[in-house]
């Protein structure tokens, strides 16, 4: 095990902690408090107060056992914000500093653990004075030659215990392979410290999130060999796409090998077949009607406190500075599933996301290096469930011969169910070496039948023309609750990438 021990006694630092103790009670930044999403909405949206003199660009975020919530920011630098149910009254301390570019944050067994560009490492507060004074490296070893597009993101932690990281592409390539070994890879790193690749293809995976089944998924960019945004399945042996991961299948420790070069003019889901180990996404999240930049994936583990999607995904979305939601499902043991826009509006991008103690979503945010939609430049956010149900399509369900949309509410009796009340298309992507892709190969989809179950909570689409490893997306035009409130978002995106034989049970 190639393991060093890094105990920084950070005595030099004193001066600069002295009097950060004291809780930071400096001129705030202006904020609004309780933004709604919309007028009307089930959700509320606050901003939090944050002391003029932190810049609080979030690039990590972990919840504390007595609330608090740890938050990472580029700068280098861990901060602790005493509480988060009252963004107007929270108080930031500085708890560790010194770090290279933390890209994500986590909590277990009284440690926080983050990944710099070189390694992963465990930080502690071994004296309990409040201030970070262990910083230990658990594992390092990968390909850093300064690029500045190294970046290196994570941990997520699995039901193992083992800690995953994903590894960014290099803006061209290093002056010898071993400078960028296991460039856009993810890493598994086991709890005695030893670590081993285990997927290879991504170009800039700035998202991790854990599935309640155990699996790992992360984000990924669109641009070179990215049509667009995908949420990935991260598994042993797996292809994910971007060609300059390749120069790392020679080494003995690859989990895959791809000989002959990467056919070219074909789409995404002909490089699927042509490709042994390329695996198409989970799902695809269409330019601009879903996005234009996927970071951080959070699964809903609240028991309903945020409302009725327990089980299913929040996305942050870092250009349009907003929240997606993802439904995924099984079929043939293969994931695929639907997104939908969330919650808009938010003063800035999106980077990371975390559940607080109160089942509040706390989004992290920050516009460096890419601008986004908003008035700020950073800052922190909570969205949180007012209590009331939202109309909202709860999930689709792939079928036979179509698919099974169900409501979070009763459709009511005007909603024209027999006046063709959805339209469908689908389309596929390039899969090429050139920066994105449009949608091509479209096709409208005939929709032979919408049939309502009894109870006006489910819609079964019987539609012609079904293409497997296609987006089919789906507008609902008119749909009103039967208490008469308008659908909330009404387009969805379904990733199909295996239709099934059966129908599918819920």
């Amino acid at each position: 095990m190639n393991r060093t021990i890094a105990m920084r006694l950070i005595q030099w630092q004193a001066g600069l902690f002295a009097g950060v103790m004291t809780l930071l009670s400096l001129p705030t930044i202006p904020n609004v408090q309780g933004d709604a999403i919309s007028n009307d909405s089930p959700y509320t949206l606050e901003t939090f107060t944050i002391p003029e003199s932190l810049k609080l660009e979030v690039s990590g975020l972990a919840l504390l056992p007595d609330g608090s919530m740890a938050i990472a920011i580029r700068k280098g630098e861990i901060w602790i914000a005493s509480q988060t149910n009252d963004p107007t009254s929270t108080r930031y301390r500085k708890y560790a500093s010194g770090l290279h570019e933390p890209l994500g944050l986590a909590y277990r067994d009284g440690a926080l653990y983050t990944v710099q560009r070189t390694e992963l490492t465990r930080i502690r507060d071994t004296d309990e004075d409040g201030f970070a004074d262990e910083y230990w490296t658990i594992a390092k070893g990968w390909g850093v030659t300064g690029n500045y597009h190294e970046y290196a993101y994570g941990p997520q932690f699995d039901d193992q215990g083992n800690a995953w990281i994903t590894l960014n592409i290099g803006i061209g390539k290093g002056p010898v392979p071993e400078d960028t070994a296991w460039r856009g890879w993810s890493i598994k790193v086991t709890p005695d410290g030893s670590w081993q690749p285990v997927s290879g293809g991504f170009r800039s995976p700035s998202g991790m999130g854990l599935h309640p089944d155990g699996g790992i998924f992360a984000t990924d960019q669109q641009g070179n060999w990215f049509p667009t945004c995908p949420l990935l399945h991260v598994q042993s042996g797996v292809f994910h796409g971007h060609a300059d991961a390749l120069e790392h299948c020679r080494r003995p420790e690859a989990t895959f090998n791809i000989e002959k070069n990467l056919p070219k003019n074909i789409t995404v889901v002909e490089a699927a077949q042509q490709i042994p180990a390329y695996q198409l996404p989970p799902v695809w999240f269409p330019y601009r009607t879903m996005g234009m930049s996927a970071t951080d994936v959070l699964w809903d583990t609240t028991d309903g406190k945020f409302g009725p999607f327990a089980g299913q995904a929040f996305v942050g979305e870092f250009t349009m500075s907003m929240i997606l939601r993802v439904y995924l499902e099984k079929v043939e043991d293969v994931y695929q599933g639907a997104c939908f826009r969330f919650a808009e509006g938010l003063q800035c991008g999106a980077l990371r996301l975390a559940w607080d103690a109160q089942g509040g979503l706390i989004i992290g945010e920050t516009n460096r290096g890419w601008n986004s939609l908003g008035h700020r430049s950073f800052g922190m956010e909570r969205l949180s469930w007012a209590g009331s149900t939202p109309f909202e399509i709860h999930r689709i369900n792939a079928q036979p011969g179509g698919f099974k949309v169900t409501f979070t509410k009763p459709l009511g009796p005007d909603s024209g169910i027999t006046h063709s009340p959805v339209h469908m298309r689908s389309y596929t992507y390039h899969y090429h070496s050139s920066y994105g892709s449009e949608e091509i190969d479209q096709q409208t989809l005939n929709i032979r039948s919408s049939l309502l179950s009894k109870d006006r909570r489910v819609m079964n689409l019987d539609v012609d023309g079904l293409r497997e490893g296609y987006v089919h997306e789906m507008t609902f035009k008119g749909l009103r609750s039967s208490d008469d409130e308008p659908l909330d978002h009404a387009v969805v995106c379904y990733t199909l990438n295996r239709i099934p034989r059966s129908a599918q049970k819920e």
